[in-house]
């Protein structure tokens, strides 16, 4: 299991591979991963089934739920039944109308940060007890060693893409007007400053909008290489 989840590239595949695994370890009915893309903001980026969704979907709701409390609390929660536990008076009786009854709950969490939490559903009640806490923790610690490893690797390789379509838009621009790497590159970076976009994202732009052809001679005064952007000096 380690060494697929470490030979995945992105966080979404891991974050896929993760909630199988989990289902399967613990012979959960569901399992799925609530992320935290903000301190404020929640989203779902693995479920093993529509249900799963809808589960996390009424946390958010009603701002409650054990997801949740494991994401904000620091601590993993175990519950026997979703019905009569009078931590989630509101969210358990809704997860039980889903044929939901029991639930674990796990944070994962690298040493720098917090990524969400491993839910695992199960449709009998006490579906779950100490032991498969004990390994859902276990497996937490190994998902989120894999999803930090994703997360380093996906960012690189958007780095890479970002300066991939940054060089190539610095030559759409030196072939097309006849101008320098230094006055494409200071376009290119005003525009970003200017319209508060990413550099890469100004770039990919260029790329698709500029079409291919021959040089130009460059005009007394600025350029403006596109019909709405600002000139290059």
């Amino acid at each position: 299991m380690a060494l697929e989840l470490n030979a995945e590239l992105t966080m979404q595949s891991t974050a896929e591979l993760i909630t199988e695994y989990a289902r399967i370890t613990t012979a959960a009915d569901d399992s799925g991963l609530l992320f935290m893309r903000t301190h404020r903001s929640i989203e779902t980026v693995a479920a093993t089934s529509p249900r799963v969704i809808e589960l996390h979907q009424q946390q958010d709701d009603i701002e409650e739920g054990p997801g949740l409390a494991a994401l904000h609390d620091e601590t993993s929660y175990l519950v026997v039944d979703t019905e009569t536990d009078q931590r989630f008076p509101s969210w358990g009786p809704r997860a039980a109308k889903l044929g939901i009854r029991s639930a674990l709950s796990i944070r994962l969490e690298s040493i720098t940060r917090t990524y969400g939490t491993l839910n695992l559903y199960g449709e009998a009640v006490g579906a779950f007890g100490q032991t498969d806490l004990t390994i859902g923790q276990n497996f937490a610690r190994h998902a989120s060693i894999a999803l930090s490893s994703a997360y380093v690797k996906e960012g690189l390789q958007i780095a890479i893409d970002a300066r991939t379509f940054v060089g190539q838009a610095q030559g759409i621009l030196m072939g097309r007007y006849g101008i320098s790497a230094e006055r494409a590159f200071e376009y290119l970076r005003r525009r970003s400053q200017q319209e508060n976009v990413k550099l890469g994202d100004i770039a990919h732009e260029v790329i698709e909008k500029i079409p291919d052809g021959p040089v130009e001679a460059v005009p007394d005064g600025p350029v403006d290489p596109t019909p709405d952007g600002p000139a290059v000096p």
